[in-house]
C-alpha cells in the first residue's frame, strides 16, 4: 500500500473510535496486531478490551488529528483526545468531568492491516483533570 493508503486506513480507524464503534475499529486490525505499551506486549483482544472500558467511561470520547506523518509501512499521528468521564473508569466513579489529552501512535501496516501499534497518552494529565492527583503533590513535584 502506499503512504497516502496508509494514511487513510488510519484516518478510518480513528473515525470508528470517534463514532464509538469498536467492532468496525477492530476490522482494521491484523488478528495477530501487537501493541506495545509500558514495556508491554498486548494482543488485539486485549486492546480490545481496555478499548472498551475507555469507551464506557467516556462514551463522547473523540480523537482530533494535529499531525499525521507516513513513510513505508508505518504512519505516526499526534492528537488530541477529548471526552466527558460519564462512566467507571479505573473503579472510580463517573465525575462529569471534561478531558483533553494529549495522544501519540504510531502503527506499521501490512496487506492492508494494523499488525504493530506503539502509544503514548498523557496519563498523568488525565488523571489530574479527574482529580485523583491532588494539586498540592503536583506543586510539590513541580
Amino acid at each position: 500500500m502506499s503512504t497516502a493508503e496508509n494514511k487513510a486506513l488510519v484516518r478510518n480507524l480513528m473515525d470508528a473510535w470517534n463514532s464509538g464503534d469498536l467492532p468496525r475499529m477492530m476490522q482494521y486490525w491484523s488478528p495477530d496486531m501487537v501493541h506495545y505499551s509500558r514495556g508491554e506486549v498486548l494482543d488485539a483482544q486485549t486492546v480490545g478490551g481496555a478499548m472498551q472500558m475507555v469507551m464506557d467511561a467516556f462514551p463522547d470520547l473523540k480523537m482530533n488529528v494535529e499531525h499525521m506523518v507516513a513513510e513505508g509501512d508505518l504512519v505516526c499521528s499526534v492528537m488530541t483526545l477529548t471526552g466527558t468521564h460519564t462512566g467507571s473508569f479505573l473503579g472510580m466513579p463517573p465525575t462529569g468531568k471534561e478531558v483533553s489529552i494529549a495522544l501519540q501512535g504510531m502503527v506499521r501496516i501490512a496487506d492492508g492491516k494494523v499488525i504493530e501499534h506503539w502509544g503514548t497518552a498523557d496519563g498523568l494529565a488525565l488523571l489530574q483533570q479527574l482529580g485523583l492527583i491532588p494539586e498540592e503533590l503536583l506543586a510539590a513535584t513541580a
